[in-house]
């Protein structure tokens, strides 16, 4: 019986001790393959290439995932691609449909806290968010972290990080079939966390554009004012053919005395789409408004940045997103040895000139009111005023 007993103590020791050594280097091989898919992308190579502090953080992180489960060893490893100011850079779960939801309770009373964040600034990142229906609140848990938990049931829904950049990561801890996420640059706009779906306020916000299927629009709103609706810069080939049909409409009619030209939504894209309503935009004699607001990413800001210096244009709206340079051409994916971790890389130069705006954004000349009114309204009357 004893000797029953010891050979069975003998397995299970044996396989823990197994099942500990496999862990550590799967958690091992996924370290060095995203080290190394980082250290093959311009914006590493510009901004971090033989930065001692850089190196330091992967000595660190190597030390942390030497027995980390999953979510902790993801944690560890969005450090590395936090660190880069590249917010064209994606690290997340693999997705994977037969993943159980990951339900972490924290041990905080939910309605002591509400009444705390209650009394916090519309403008600070700690206070009460809504999505779906649903309350979150948002808490400083230590130096430059914070956390966000349902006020329902004290459920964690993700982690706040200060950036070197002066800014803020997030990571997401909810959703199907991607369990875990890196967001990059969640800044607070107008009460809103850029890139998650969380927001200070139930209020209509008139700063989101209500657009249809179509990415391109133009139409006369008076005698005086045009409005020209560029909603992507897609380089795909189906968006290029379009710009090109639409630009072919156009070529000649823009000619009131002033223009609204809407850049909100614009998620970006390339020159291939882009440029040609660009040097139309240059020759332009009239007066040129450009609406943008924090969904004004990517190409779409280095097209606001190609604008500005004219004298005839003034940018209305808000704050754009601060993800304007480097980028991907071909949107490979760098699946991680294990398959439980996708890293997006960037294979675009940086520019100076944008790179300054990166994870801060484009200020408008002029800001509109996120909650007064219809922003082309506002416009309408920004021009009459002129």
């Amino acid at each position: 019986m004893k000797k029953l007993v010891y050979l069975f103590l003998f397995f299970v020791v044996g396989s823990n001790v197994f099942n500990a050594f496999a862990q550590k280097d799967t958690n091992q091989a996924d370290l060095e393959a995203l080290y190394t898919a980082i250290q093959k992308t311009p914006s590493y190579k510009k901004l971090l290439k033989r930065d001692k502090a850089y190196q330091k953080l992967y000595e660190d992180v190597k030390l942390k995932i030497v027995d980390a489960d999953e979510k902790q060893t993801f944690r560890q490893l969005s450090r590395l691609v936090s660190a880069i100011n590249d917010n064209h850079l994606g690290f997340y779960r693999t997705p994977d449909t037969t993943l159980k939801p990951i339900r972490i309770s924290l041990p905080v009373n939910t309605d002591s806290l509400k009444k705390q964040l209650q009394q916090k600034n519309k403008g600070a990142l700690e206070g009460i968010y809504y999505a779906s229906n649903h309350e979150f609140g948002l808490f400083a848990s230590g130096d430059k972290t914070y956390k966000m938990i349902s006020l329902a049931n004290g459920v964690l829904m993700a982690e706040v990080f200060h950036t070197p950049y002066d800014g803020y990561d997030l990571l997401l801890y909810s959703g199907k079939p991607v369990p875990y996420n890196l967001i990059k640059n969640a800044r607070l706009v107008n009460g809103t966390l850029l890139g998650t779906p969380f927001t200070k306020y139930k209020e209509k916000k008139f700063s989101i554009l209500n657009k249809d299927n179509e990415n391109f629009e133009y139409k006369t709103l008076n005698d005086k004012v045009g409005y020209l609706r560029l909603s992507s810069f897609s380089s795909s080939n189906a968006n290029i053919k379009k710009s090109e049909e639409f630009h072919a409409t156009i070529v000649g009619k823009l000619t009131t005395e002033n223009l609204i030209v809407d850049l909100r939504e614009n998620t970006g894209g390339g020159y291939k789409t882009s440029r040609k309503f660009l040097d139309q935009l240059k020759k332009y004699k009239g007066k040129i408004f450009v609406l943008q607001n924090s969904a004004t990413v990517s190409n779409a800001e280095q097209f606001i940045l190609e604008l500005k210096p004219l004298k005839n244009v003034i940018t209305l709206g808000e704050q754009t997103k601060g993800m304007i340079t480097f980028g991907s051409n071909y949107g490979s994916k760098v699946v991680l040895p294990s398959g439980r971790f996708t890293f997006s890389p960037t294979d675009m130069n940086g520019i100076d000139k944008e790179l300054v705006y990166e994870s801060k954004g484009i200020n408008p000349d002029v800001a509109l009111d996120t909650f007064k009114s219809d922003w082309i309204t506002q416009a309408l009357e920004y021009i009459n005023k002129r």
